[in-house]
């Protein structure tokens, strides 16, 4: 029973289709990635117990499921130069269009949560 907690389905005419949430986590995770100005993804809190309330949270990447649609939080450290505005709707966009092509799942919503920002790139210059 736990198992089927991981999985999101689809219907289709002749049956249903099984994803596992790790598979739009991964691809989830190397779309973020893919944005100019992500230094990293992080854990949702440095917190322990906002971590244990908020739920798990695997490599910066949380997915929820509910009536064949998914809501993907995201949780990043961003380069202290970036536009946190732009890149967070990068992210967004990268994200439903990966996610909807690859899987053919419908995204909900993407939430994303900037957790620090990282200054290493100033002592590069």
């Amino acid at each position: 029973m736990a198992d089927m907690e991981n999985k999101v389905d689809e219907e289709i005419t002749t049956g249903k289709v099984m994803f596992s949430k790790d598979i739009i986590k991964s691809i989830v995770s190397l779309a973020t990635k893919e944005i100019n100005g992500v230094a990293s993804m992080s854990k949702s809190s440095k917190n322990p117990l906002v971590r244990l309330v908020k739920g798990k949270c695997d490599n910066g990447v949380k997915v929820t499921s509910s009536g064949g649609e998914v809501v993907v939080d995201v949780y990043i450290n961003i380069f202290s130069d970036a536009n946190v505005k732009d890149i967070a709707w990068r992210i967004q966009e990268n994200i439903k269009t990966s996610v909807q092509s690859m899987m053919n799942v419908k995204v909900k919503a993407v939430n994303i949560n900037v957790i620090e920002v990282d200054f290493s790139n100033l002592e590069r210059e």
